[in-house]
């Protein structure tokens, strides 16, 4: 089959990599414009199209997906459009404008976790299992039928980071058995039920640490905002982001520090409290929280706080 490619974000990467080992053929790419990141604010690349732009592959990256662009991809005249993480509204024209339609790739178990962010909303709701779903993209946001679904184990130590790359991996051993599938007519996409979850976008506003809550849901917290954008607490007045953290025993109040044999320990809700094991301190880089206690003036009985 003739594929253009919409993805820009590294979870789309392993699916364009498998497109480009096959028969089928990747007639273009479509990615996100570059944006202004790190401290310089210097335009990067989003990941596709860095990687497009390395194998010099055709590469557009519009600002918006207007109906001279469209018009422009329908007279490639493509067979399929797979999409994977391509992080835009897709407009009808675009889903007509190949034969087969638009075939997307979502890291959740359709119709639970539409959305955003069903990575990270998984892990901070605490479910012990995900997967990937492959859908026909139609108007509405991951409303459309469901081709195929492959289920994935979510592990006590997973972070967003880690289980996206696992889901990854898993949408690129699974996508041309389902694109053929589909293309054959042996896989039947199925209208999805009605009990629909949504997966909204993370607010700067939920990456904060309540201390108050259990150490249970903030060590998920923890692990749901990593690698980004981080889950965040004050010292004395100055940001601090928690890398990593476990469970722990030690007796404090909420948001009470307790220094134990160079061991860094915060209070919580509940019984139990939080190691902390990995902090990134404003403007600098994550340390071990040893590593940061040696340049801390942080003491017993201080607290940390929300804003």
């Amino acid at each position: 089959m003739r594929i253009i490619f919409l993805g820009t974000s590294d979870f789309a990467l392993p699916a364009l990599e498998t497109l480009l080992g096959s028969e089928h053929t990747v007639i273009c790419v479509v990615s996100r414009p570059p944006k202004p990141a790190g401290r310089g604010k210097k335009m990067r690349q989003p990941p596709v199209a860095e990687y497009s732009q390395k194998n010099l592959l055709e590469l557009y990256q519009p600002e918006k997906l207007t109906e001279e662009f469209v018009n422009t991809l329908r007279s490639m005249e493509p067979e399929l459009i797979v999409s994977a993480a391509y992080g835009a509204w897709l407009p009808e024209k675009l889903l007509d404008a190949s034969k087969l339609g638009v075939v997307n790739v979502h890291p959740s178990l359709l119709p639970r976790y539409r959305g955003a962010a069903p990575i990270t909303r998984a892990i901070l709701d605490g479910m012990d299992e995900t997967g990937v779903s492959f859908m026909i993209t139609d108007s509405g946001w991951d409303t459309g039928p469901v081709i195929a679904v492959y289920h994935e184990r979510i592990l006590p130590l997973d972070t967003t980071g880690s289980l996206e790359e696992r889901l990854s991996i898993k949408a690129a051993d699974k996508l041309i058995d389902v694109i053929e599938g589909y293309s054959t007519g042996i896989l039947i996409p199925e209208e999805q039920p009605e009990d629909a979850l949504y997966a909204d976008k993370i607010k700067t506003d939920e990456t904060w640490l309540d201390w108050n809550m259990s150490a249970r849901y903030l060590e998920r917290k923890v692990r749901a905002f990593q690698p980004s954008p981080g889950a965040r607490t004050m010292h004395c007045g100055k940001l601090l982001k928690i890398s990593s953290a476990r469970l722990s025993d030690c007796d404090a109040g909420p948001g009470e520090i307790v220094l134990r044999e160079g061991l860094l320990h915060v209070g919580c809700g509940g019984e139990e409290s939080l190691e902390i094991l990995e902090i990134q301190p404003a403007s600098k880089s994550v340390m071990s929280a040893a590593e940061f206690l040696r340049g801390a003036r942080m003491k017993t009985g201080d607290k940390l706080e929300n804003h």
